[in-house]
């Protein structure tokens, strides 16, 4: 049984579970996981901290210490972070989905829930996430903004010729130290919250996309009657959207790779134009055909 709703399709596979995650929302999760973790690495290790603490002196680490190489990952580490972030705003957002966004009284109904899980009492109904899963999401969106935002006028002021007024720099490295901050204090809450038997499930999802159906039944029944009513459609990114994301990210990162790096990197942007250049020719474009493979398992045809 197939039904819409807010990501891509909800999937009964059986009468015992329920997909909660798409393919796609679990590469944008980690995605923005995995390099973030990179990118607070490289972030401390462009400062001497490992050295100091000589981290550096132990067998396989003494890379740790190289400023310019920890420049660089850090540098391709924040292009999938940017593109994963971006993704995810056109995919959730500009397509209508926005069942994380926050709600009015998500603090009181959270305050209610943590409650309830230290005195052992029932939890008031939820929806697809819980109310602080979405002012959560709020905190570690907003460091992520901050962090992008930030990240990118340091970026202009490494680069040979550009100019940054001393006033922009100094906000700027200071407002990015703190979205670091506030980012990896919003991680470990984040990683934190899975301490919680309760919430084990929500964690398996992300490797597998699916929960028990009587675990969605209990904890969330407000999602599952809206995907039963059909009051769940809140959203769906088109293919052809996602082909521009997917183009635009691949033409970015290697212009920007290409200019930090080596020139060798520019030959990805070369490669993803002319690829777009003779879909238009042969109305068949491989970006598209694994697009499709992602969402539905299509390989032509419309949506």
């Amino acid at each position: 049984m197939r039904r819409h709703m807010h990501d891509t399709d909800v999937i009964f596979p059986d009468e015992n579970t329920v997909v909660r995650h798409s393919v796609l929302v679990q590469i944008q999760h980690w995605a923005v996981a995995l390099s973030g973790i990179v990118l607070l690495f490289s972030g401390f290790g462009q400062l001497p901290v490992y050295k100091r603490y000589m981290l550096n002196q132990v067998p396989g680490f003494a890379w740790v210490s190289d400023f310019i190489l920890q420049f660089n990952i850090h540098m391709i580490a924040a292009v999938v972070f940017t593109f994963a972030a971006v993704f995810h705003l056109i995919y959730h957002f500009i397509e209508g989905g926005r069942s994380i966004w926050p709600r009015k009284g998500d603090v009181k109904e959270s305050v209610q829930i943590i409650s309830a899980m230290i005195r052992g009492k029932e939890e008031p109904p939820s929806h697809k996430f819980l109310a602080e899963q979405r002012l959560a999401y709020a905190f570690i969106g907003f460091s992520i903004v901050l962090l992008i935002l930030t990240g990118f006028l340091k970026l202009l002021d490494n680069i040979a010729g550009v100019t940054v007024p001393y006033w922009l720099t100094f906000w700027g490295t200071n407002l990015h130290n703190i979205g670091t901050v506030l980012f990896l204090f919003g991680f470990i809450a984040h990683l934190g919250a899975f301490l919680i038997k309760s919430n084990w499930p929500l964690f398996v999802s992300m490797f597998n996309g699916r929960v028990k159906l009587d675990y969605a039944e209990h904890r969330h029944p407000l999602w599952l009657r809206e995907i039963r009513e059909g009051r769940a459609l809140e959203g769906k990114m088109t293919v052809e959207n996602g082909v521009r994301t997917v183009a635009g990210f691949m033409v970015a990162t290697g212009l920007l790779l290409g200019a930090l790096v080596h020139p060798l990197w520019y030959l990805l942007p070369a490669f993803v134009s002319v690829n777009l250049i003779q879909s238009a020719f042969t109305r068949w474009c491989p970006m598209e055909n694994l697009i499709r493979r992602l969402w539905h398992g299509e390989t032509s045809g419309g949506e």
